[in-house]
């Protein structure tokens, strides 16, 4: 998490026990004007002419970052990330000569030739371990599927047949490994499978449309593929049976050679939507929102993502606009916000909204008790002379949940999350008239107890909200029983 407040002059962080799979982060006391999370993110390798020939190239998933790898007079296409991250192998042409099967470490150096015949090789993809490549070669008449060692030795035919096979793409993971490949020998181009050894072959996808290009999801059950529809190219995700087809993209535009991201969150893909071809990214899951990538008046094409490093993944707090994609963060500024991690990486954020002159009067307690009575829900006190809203983060470019508290005039309101998920579950406002006045007065007032398996708080309570922002308390409350996952229910 990157943080920048306006002064680090009574700025405090806090670490808030819990027992679950979340760890909560407390941060108050002086203007937050930035905040970030970041995680290990993956690059995107792409060809691109825009020196004038096809070379290789490099950005960030936000598309920052552009790097030139490689820089001379060849034609070089068709990048792919080793498993490990740190070499790449590609296609390269130059004039009048056949293309060949190179490698070459992530920052471009280290280029070795792998093959070098008299006859085309391309679309080179590795195995789980990296050490061996499967690729495209022509030695007569028709295209055949070759794999070599990663030094070049030993290349072998594993498709053997009088048709055209391209486009092989190794499956994940050490388990039933199989090439992905296309093949026209049914008609029209369609999606085969082969054993690691060519021994066996079977066709996946039966259609009157072509398809090209496969790309594996990282868990190996499924596919996306680029698909010629009425003409028009489109992306499709299936299973690796055959199954479960659903068309990804959908645009009068050409839209091609799909690349799962590692974590299989993103497919990226290049497309001409807006005029010249770039590199996209769209969500994997609904509601499938796309990303300009590149930006280039020329041709960006064949994207591969991989090589995780650290990356913004997500603007929270800053000026609109300044998340990637162009997207909005959850809030301008803040004084004061609960964020919660797990093992992934960034999980929730909940923004504490006050008014500028009450900075001086905030006060962010854990409620420890919640933690000591042998795990979740995690709780936090919260004081100021008036705490106007919450705001949740809801996802990338999606408007946050609120909790509205302005016409309670509290001025304490204690906040349950779930341990699980980081989110925040209820919200239990205290009635200020009921305790002493001032900062640091209520802490004693709300201590909760443990009843069996659920967590008791009582106390003098104006409202009792819920997950959504709903009150579920009006008339107020006395004491409320909050189960392990911070679910709020008023017993009275």
């Amino acid at each position: 998490m990157l943080v920048r407040p306006a002064s680090t002059t009574g700025f405090t962080v806090e670490h808030i026990d819990s027992q679950g799979e979340c760890a909560f982060v407390a941060m108050w006391g002086a203007q937050i004007d930035y905040a970030a999370s970041q995680a290990m993110l993956d690059r995107i390798v792409f060809a691109s002419e825009r020196d004038g020939y096809n070379d290789i190239w490099m950005c960030n998933i936000d598309g920052s970052g552009v790097t030139q790898i490689t820089n001379n007079g060849a034609t070089e296409l068709r990048p792919e990330w080793s498993q490990d991250g740190t070499r790449i192998t590609f296609d390269r042409q130059w004039p009048a000569q056949d293309s060949e099967i190179m490698t070459m470490d992530a920052d471009g150096s280290s280029i070795v030739t792998l093959t070098s015949n008299t006859y085309p090789d391309a679309f080179g993809t590795w195995s789980p371990d990296d050490r061996r490549i499967a690729f495209n070669c022509r030695p007569g008449a028709n295209w055949e599927i070759y794999a070599m060692y990663d030094d070049g030795s030993n290349p072998r035919n594993l498709s053997t047949h009088p048709s055209n096979d391209q486009y092989p793409e190794w499956s994940p993971g050490t388990a039933n490994q199989r090439i992905a490949f296309c093949s026209d020998r049914g008609g029209d181009y369609e999606v085969y499978m082969m054993t690691t050894d060519g021994t066996a072959q079977w066709s996946v996808t039966t259609n009157t449309d072509p398809d090209f290009a496969p790309s594996w999801h990282p868990r190996g059950d499924s596919l996306a593929v680029q698909r010629i529809v009425g003409g028009d190219y489109e992306i499709f995700t299936l299973s690796d049976t055959g199954t479960d087809e659903c068309r990804f993209s959908n645009d009068p535009y050409i839209d091609r050679v799909p690349a799962w991201s590692s974590d299989g969150q993103f497919i990226a893909f290049a497309s001409s939507r807006t005029g010249s071809r770039d590199i996209w990214l769209q969500e994997a899951d609904l509601p499938h929102r796309a990303y300009r990538v590149t930006d280039y008046v020329g041709e960006d094409d064949y994207p591969d993502l991989g090589s995780p490093t650290m990356q913004t993944e997500r603007v929270l707090i800053g000026p609109p606009g300044s998340d990637w994609g162009g997207l909005d963060p959850i809030w301008a500024s803040a004084y004061a916000a609960v964020v919660a991690f797990g093992d992934d990486g960034y999980r929730n954020f909940v923004r504490i909204g006050i008014r500028p002159a009450d900075v001086g009067s905030l006060q962010v307690t854990p409620l420890v008790g919640s933690a000591q009575c042998g795990g979740p829900p995690v709780g936090v006190l919260v004081e100021a002379n008036e705490i106007v809203n919450l705001r949740e983060d809801a996802g990338r470019g999606c408007d946050p949940t609120v909790w509205q508290l302005d016409a309670l005039d509290a001025g304490a309101v204690m906040l349950y999350f779930s341990a699980t998920t980081g989110k925040l579950v209820s919200v239990i406002a205290v009635d200020d008239s009921a305790y002493p006045s001032g900062v640091g007065a209520m802490e004693d007032a709300v201590r909760p107890r443990v009843e069996g398996d659920r967590l008791v708080v009582e106390g003098d309570f104006s409202a009792v909200f819920d997950a959504e922002g709903r009150d579920v308390a009006p008339d107020g409350a006395t004491r409320v029983a909050l189960d392990r996952d911070g679910n709020a229910t008023v017993l009275q």
